[in-house]
């Protein structure tokens, strides 16, 4: 019904422009899979934009973009798009709709939009720890910086912000539960071989209506509070933190530089939940990495990722009051850091079998992506990760050992693209799932 609903105003807004000035693009995909055992292999589900779930066999979707250039550098896009999937979902859902304005410095998203894939899809977790591809988009509004602002000559000390508000409009414990998320980035950059971005990224899970006490806070006061994660006792629900809704955080450092011809990041992403978290009493918990691009593309390997992820710490031996953490899990907001029951950040933390509680957030990761051009004309990228799981703060499920990997080859690209997909997982005490997919699309105007 929303897609009948603004499929007309996709036509209705740019009917007002002169269509010459407005420009047209889309794409459609479809994807069939087939596994071996009851779910997929990990990487055949996961990352996916929540287009395929663990059941999935098929999954389809649709996308339009219309263009309307403003001036020289700012511009109007509006995008809607379709998605059908079986398995836990299995019924047609918005891929995309939403209206953006973009110029050199600025970008305002208003709706749902799929966010930019980083890293040539080769990282496990995308963006940050806590916010990968492996949920659809979620409503809302998105204010940030396109690139770093310099305050003089376009290097020296400058900075990145973002401002966003989201309405998690799923099925989850407490209904209609808001989510608010900012980040601030200081950036040093010396040359143009050499940048320094180090920073915050802080995201609160707030207001809605929980089953058990009604209506939460969710006044404009109330969200200076959770704009500021302001102290306080907050005993509602028995929340894990002291302070108003569910905060998650991410200090974040970046060092971009070139060596010997490639560009090479250096990443690490620290995770906190409560306070102990905040002054780092959690290390070594975290992500660490390192990215390599050829700048010059076209060879057997034009990039190549290595990330190591843990989670182990958890503040277990921390003597506050704060105790050991939980992640992606909270005492009041149960549906905990998930959209849809998939998790909102590193698929490697996972859910139980009622997909609905985290009970696999102690986990010891390698993971290694590949991408480039095979044989001067087949397309790859190859996935192989490798993951520890201890289970988590008062379960003792999940504690094993397993190496997922995950091949993708564009075997044709003519009037179709037509992909093939291989994935395996290979489970300590547990006999190996195969999987194979196919993906046909095509892109438009």
């Amino acid at each position: 019904m929303k897609i009948k609903l603004l499929a007309p105003l996709f036509f209705v807004f740019f009917g007002f422009l002169n269509a010459q000035e407005v420009e047209f693009s889309g794409s459609f995909s479809t994807k069939g899979l087939f596994y071996s055992e009851d779910e997929s292999p990990f990487w055949m589900h996961s990352n996916q934009r929540g287009r395929v779930d663990e059941l999935s066999n098929f999954s389809g979707w649709i996308n339009g973009q219309a263009k309307y250039q403003i001036g020289e550098n700012a511009g109007l896009e509006l995008g809607l798009g379709g998605l059908y999937q079986d398995g836990y979902t299995d019924k047609l859902q918005l891929d995309e709709s939403y209206l953006a304005f973009q110029n050199s410095w600025l970008s305002i998203v208003a709706g749902r939009k799929q966010r930019a894939e980083l890293y040539n899809g080769l990282s496990a977790s995308n963006q940050n720890i806590l916010w990968s591809l492996n949920a659809r988009p979620l409503p809302g509004v998105q204010i940030s910086t396109t690139r770093p602002i310099f305050f003089k000559n376009n290097q020296g000390i400058g900075f990145k912000a973002s401002l966003e508000e989201y309405l998690m409009d799923d099925e989850r414990y407490v209904d209609n539960t808001r989510l608010h998320h900012k980040s601030f980035h200081l950036v040093y950059k010396g040359s143009e071989n050499f940048q320094i971005t180090a920073g915050l990224q802080h995201f609160v899970q707030w207001a809605g209506t929980s089953p058990d006490f009604g209506k939460l806070p969710g006044s404009f006061s109330d969200y200076i509070d959770v704009f500021t994660g302001k102290e306080g006792d907050d005993t509602v629900g028995g929340q894990e933190a002291n302070a108003l809704g569910n905060h998650l955080g991410s200090y974040e450092v970046y060092i971009d530089t070139r060596i010997a011809n490639y560009n090479v990041q250096f990443i690490y992403n620290h995770l906190f939940e409560d306070g102990s978290g905040r002054v780092l009493r959690n290390t070594p918990d975290g992500r660490y990495g390192v990215y390599i691009e050829d700048p010059n593309p076209g060879k057997w390997i034009d990039a190549f990722i290595y990330e190591f992820y843990y989670t182990k710490d958890q503040s277990d031996t921390d003597i506050t009051t704060d105790g050991e953490d939980n992640y992606f899990n909270n005492n009041l907001y149960r549906s905990g850091w998930t959209y849809e029951s998939r998790i909102l950040g590193v698929p490697f933390i996972t859910l139980d079998e009622n997909r609905f509680r985290v009970n696999n957030n102690k986990i010891v990761a390698q993971h290694i992506g590949i991408s480039g051009i095979a044989f001067e004309k087949l397309p790859y990228k190859l996935l192989s990760s490798y993951r520890r799981n201890y289970g988590g703060k008062g379960t003792s499920s999940n504690k094993n050992n397993i190496l997922s990997t995950y091949l993708e080859l564009k075997v044709w690209q003519n009037l179709l693209d037509v992909n093939i997909q291989l994935g395996a997982d290979m489970i300590s005490e547990s006999s190996t799932n195969l999987g194979i997919g196919l993906q046909i699309s095509k892109s438009f105007f």
